[in-house]
């Protein structure tokens, strides 16, 4: 048997309000669930999932593609994603 605890109702701000209706609507989720997983990763990172990636990352994806492949080591792999995650 699995029991749930429930948080106590309270004010909170519009903006929060705003965020967990966005994440609701991204997700299909109900509240609960909404509220849940952002108590455990952050309602930014958990909203952030469900958003479509940046321009420039696409943009990044599309050339990597037109270009012809390159044998590279794990180490450089590892360097040319931390670049592309950092926005480089």
């Amino acid at each position: 048997m699995i029991s749930m605890k429930t948080l106590p109702e309270m004010e909170i701000s519009d903006e929060l309000d705003k965020q967990i209706t966005e994440s609701i609507k991204a997700t299909d989720l109900c509240n609960a669930d909404v509220v849940r997983q952002a108590l455990r990763i952050g309602l930014p990172q958990f909203l952030a999932r469900f958003r479509p990636p940046p321009l420039w990352l696409e943009e990044r994806i599309r050339e990597s593609f037109a270009e012809p492949a390159e044998p590279v080591t794990p180490a450089q792999f590892e360097r040319s994603m931390k670049a592309i995650a950092d926005g480089l």
